[in-house]
């Protein structure tokens, strides 16, 4: 039996499909892995050096996948996890923001990111001449089995592998199936092959594109910039006017809550003074200051290494020994700063087109 030109081209695809999983898992997943398993064990050890809490209230995977992309599987993949993100609304901001412009970026307006690795810009002109096809093949890549999460870094590499093979068997059932059906003809089955291939599956990293300590030192600062965006209070307050013994002076704290907005929000809370009402029992309508929880001076200077070797230059200014003993110098620029390091960082990440890896 004669085999089609547009048929051999389809079996040719499917030969080297395992080899293209082969290199994501070996060039991208294993190393970005790897650089998380370096920065969590750091991070947990400065800070326990501090005997600091660790305020991390979200998947620092996540958090970090959703930042420092590189990929376009890695910002799917990042896409697809966020549902189990918790954390402060301001993080979730970030990274939505961060995700949603590395797509605008490669003019992705698929609604179903989960598609975007596995077929990327090709979907649109494969559903033209094998929707049926197309269809099929995706259907296995959403799923609302739960899935087992923690923090640690075989939890993680689990969840890649899993993504990767799913996304393989997406591309594969989609030249398999459009191979085998009769009712596409030549030249659409051509078309399909011609598509394929631009794939961003189909487009591995031929060889290591990941500098696994290079990308461990700007994720153990994204556990930081984390920690500082969580660190503001906003503290309702009035002078204490009973008149009891030792009231002159001091201040009487109604409540404490954290801030959910970013610090470059227009509606981030500002400090306002007590007002003098002069009314019985109530002689003032409270105010209200932004106070910062220190995250201690062991892990200050690590954030000042961490921002200047991942070129973001000095966090914290500059203290001498007694002032970084007794003195936290967090304030509205450092909570400012934060964000524009992880902007920064995404920034620097972000790939421009769908089969790009960059160097993170």
């Amino acid at each position: 039996m004669t085999v089609s030109s547009a048929t051999d081209r389809l079996n040719n695809i499917l030969l080297e499909l395992p080899r293209h999983k082969s290199q994501w898992q070996l060039n991208v997943a294993n190393p970005y892995v790897r650089a998380y398993d370096l920065a969590l064990e750091t991070f947990n050890r400065t800070t326990k050096a501090q005997e600091a809490r660790n305020r991390a209230t979200a998947e620092l995977f996540v958090f970090a996948a959703s930042v420092l992309t590189g990929s376009v599987m890695m910002a799917v993949f990042a896409t697809s996890s966020l549902r189990v993100l918790a954390g402060r609304a301001a993080l979730r901001v970030i990274c939505n923001n961060n995700l949603n412009r590395t797509f605008d970026m490669m003019h992705a307006a698929s609604n179903s990111k989960a598609v975007m690795f596995a077929l990327g810009g090709i979907l649109d002109e494969a559903k033209k001449v094998a929707g049926k096809q197309v269809t099929t093949a995706v259907e296995g890549l959403t799923s609302n089995a739960p899935i087992a999460t923690s923090g640690t870094a075989l939890n993680y590499m689990t969840r890649l592998e899993d993504f990767i093979n799913t996304n393989h068997i997406c591309v594969h059932n989609l030249v398999q199936g459009v191979r085998d059906d009769g009712s596409i003809g030549e030249a659409d089955k051509a078309k399909v092959a011609d598509l394929a291939v631009r794939s961003p599956f189909c487009n591995p990293p031929s060889g290591r594109r990941v500098d696994e300590n290079r990308l461990s030192q700007k994720m153990e600062l994204l556990f930081y910039m984390n920690a500082v965006l969580d660190s503001d209070r906003l503290v309702t307050y009035a002078p204490d006017t009973s008149g009891s013994p030792g009231s002159m002076g001091r201040e009487l704290e109604f409540s404490s809550r954290p801030i959910a907005q970013l610090p470059s929000a227009t509606d981030y809370p500002r400090a306002t003074a007590p007002r003098f009402t002069g009314r019985p029992f109530a002689s003032y309508e409270p105010g209200q200051r932004i106070e910062y929880e220190s995250i201690g001076s062991v892990v200050r200077e690590r954030v000042n290494t961490l921002s200047s070797q991942t070129g973001n230059g000095r966090f914290y200014p500059e203290q001498n020994v007694l002032e970084r003993m007794l003195i936290d110098p967090t304030s509205n620029a450092q909570m400012a700063k934060a964000e524009q390091v992880i902007n920064r960082l995404s920034t620097d990440a972000r790939p421009r087109q769908f089969t790009e890896v960059r160097m993170i």
